[in-house]
């Protein structure tokens, strides 16, 4: 009977922290996708065509990356709670000033201010749930955070499509504001503090830097995270070519966005759900290797249907595959990368954050205004991500199993 008590004390504790991260989680997504539907709408009100507003979307990522590799290591430093708490109250004035941007620049920078100031909650989310729990009960935390964390790309753009048709772009920058506000309030009255003031580390640039060039020199760090950056990577270049693909590929509005990121969610959902419940029972490496093989499936499927001119549900419908692969990989891929760093969590989700987001960043920089004039050129540039993501895992040291694990310095 105790030992009952104990394990339905823990379930409730890993939804505590799952309901709790993942909205902080969301934050990404939410400022990164919020904005698509108004795309035509702000590059009018600007006076600036679709590659200007690609940038804004760079911009973005850019100081996302960067700025994860500042706050890492300040949470190491300064305890979790801290960073996330100034790093919100950021977040709200720059959303803010983005209501009344008038010039194209103030929405660049302002841009670049969000992407700076959101990076807190997605890295210190990561180190949270590894700080608390052991390895396994982790990969069920990861995976509760990933089904929440699964609204967000999905309610993202169909609330920004319902907020430009009835009230225009700047209602979507107020909305992003409220749910800064929210955030701030919920971490100030609920969040804990899981990293005491024994386990921190210095600040001071010179470790931190070394930390981090270590990273680069630690291949069972390297692959888990080359891997998650592919696969994301995949899913992320439909993802920002999305006011393409539904304004001119598939012929729909504003309120069409669901099309696409409808099936995205279900499949983050199902695959989140799935995760947690295998968890103690399919290994990390196992569980990548799965989501590697139905995330190549999903896009030959994508492939297929675009070959063939295929409707709606047909070109789309296999993304709900794709994402429930990447939620299947996903939790085993972070705890794989955070596990060589147990001293040094914060960097570590750092450093793999700044890998994502950054080759994110650099696709929607360089490529997805290249790639979305054709469908077939994004599907094609989907399957070679996916392919080095699968060469990356194939090749990892001893199988994709972590390595020694290391310290900061």
């Amino acid at each position: 009977m105790p030992r009952l008590r104990g394990a339905a004390t823990e379930r409730r504790t890993r939804l505590r922290f799952a309901l709790l991260v993942a909205p902080l989680s969301m934050l990404a997504p939410f400022s990164l996708d919020t904005y698509l539907p108004s795309f035509p709408a702000m590059a009018e009100a600007l006076a600036v065509d679709g590659v200007a507003m690609q940038a804004t979307l760079s911009a973005y990522l850019v100081a996302f990356a960067v700025a994860t590799l500042i706050a890492g290591p300040l949470s190491d430093a300064y305890g979790r709670r801290p960073v996330v708490l100034w790093a919100l109250l950021a977040y709200v004035l720059t959303s803010v000033l983005l209501v009344f941007a008038m010039e194209y620049w103030q929405v660049l920078a302002l841009r670049m201010g969000q992407g700076l100031a959101a990076a807190a909650g997605v890295v210190v989310g990561r180190a949270l749930i590894r700080d608390r729990f052991d390895p396994t009960d982790a990969r069920r935390v990861f995976a509760l955070v990933t089904m929440m964390f699964a609204i967000g790309p999905a309610a993202a753009p169909i609330i920004g499509g319902w907020l430009q048709a009835a009230f225009g772009w700047r209602s979507v920058f107020a909305f992003l504001t409220l749910y800064g506000v929210f955030l701030l309030l919920a971490v100030r009255a609920w969040m804990p503090e899981t990293l005491p003031p024994v386990g921190r580390v210095s600040s001071h640039p010179r470790p931190v830097i070394r930390g981090y060039l270590g990273t680069l020199h630690n291949p069972a760090f390297l692959f888990p995270v080359a891997v998650h950056a592919g696969m994301f990577g995949a899913m992320f270049l439909f993802i920002a070519a999305s006011p393409t693909i539904i304004y001119e590929h598939l012929q729909g509005g504003e309120q069409d966005f669901w099309w696409l990121f409808g099936p995205l969610v279900a499949g983050l959902v199902v695959g989140g759900f799935v995760a947690g419940r295998v968890a103690g029972v399919v290994s990390p490496q196992r569980a990548v290797a799965i989501g590697l093989g139905l995330s190549g499936l999903s896009l030959a499927l994508v492939g297929l249907a675009v070959l063939a001119d295929g409707p709606v549900a047909a070109i789309t419908g296999p993304f709900a595959l794709y994402s429930f692969a990447l939620a299947t990989a996903m939790p085993s891929l972070t705890l794989l990368a955070l596990d060589c760093y147990p001293g040094a969590r914060g960097m570590a989700a750092a450093m793999q954050a700044f890998v994502q987001l950054g080759f994110s960043a650099l696709l929607a920089l360089f490529l997805v205004d290249w790639l979305d004039d054709a469908m077939g050129r994004l599907v094609l540039a989907a399957l070679l991500l996916w392919a080095l993501a699968l060469a990356a895992w194939l090749v990892a040291p001893g199988g994709g199993r972590a390595g020694t694990a290391r310290t900061l310095h």
